[in-house]
């Protein structure tokens, strides 16, 4: 069992409004954003509900904040990471205990305004539907993260392992790689010219 927010040095550190954010993003992780009530999240973050009113507006407001930062903070890493691989041929993307609950925590979030909005905005792309590429990519992220425990238990590795999450990563880049996708069918979807 991980040690409770309150309970890491580094989390006193936070200010009251970073310690809420994490505190909502581990609770709604593990339970959802219905099942979280408010009064639990200033429990675990140390300070009083009225604070969470005080910063986020309502439990709504906070949930939006967390949606925003775990995408800012997952497109982040991502970039970091695509970053390092291109320096090293043979880089493996690491995944540590923060990423695993960020991961988790978007598996329960439904945040296809934000990958819309990601897909907008990247230079070169010319993609028909910007909000169904988000919606489908936010499906099959979510359903992979909904499954992470049995793709754990078919893998044989622990399911908070950053060792099953590197073997998530390298299936997810031999499923999109176009070489694995027969060039008629690439053709025909309009993937390739």
């Amino acid at each position: 069992m991980e040690p409770r927010l309150s309970d890491d040095p580094a989390f006193e550190d936070l200010t009251a409004r970073a310690r809420i954010r994490e505190a909502a993003i581990r609770l709604f992780a593990e339970h959802g954003v219905e099942e979280t009530a408010v009064l639990d999240i200033a429990k675990e973050a140390g300070v009083s509900g009225g604070l969470i009113r005080h910063h986020f507006g309502s439990k709504d407001g906070l949930r939006v904040a967390c949606d925003t930062y775990v995408c800012s903070e997952l497109v982040r890493f991502k970039l970091e990471a695509l970053e390092k691989g291109k320096a090293d041929p043979d880089f493996l993307v690491t995944f540590d205990a923060r990423q695993v609950l960020l991961r988790r925590y978007f598996g329960r979030a439904m945040i296809v305004d934000e990958y819309e909005q990601w897909f907008i905005d990247q230079p070169g792309l010319d993609l028909a539907d910007a909000r169904a590429c988000a919606a489908v990519m936010t499906g099959m992220t979510i359903g992979v993260l909904a499954m992470q425990d049995h793709i754990a238990r078919a893998l044989g590795e622990d399911p908070l392992s950053p060792k099953l999450q590197e073997r998530i990563g390298l299936a997810y880049g031999d499923i999109y790689s176009p070489a694995l996708l027969p060039r008629p069918l690439l053709r025909r979807e309009g993937l390739q010219p």
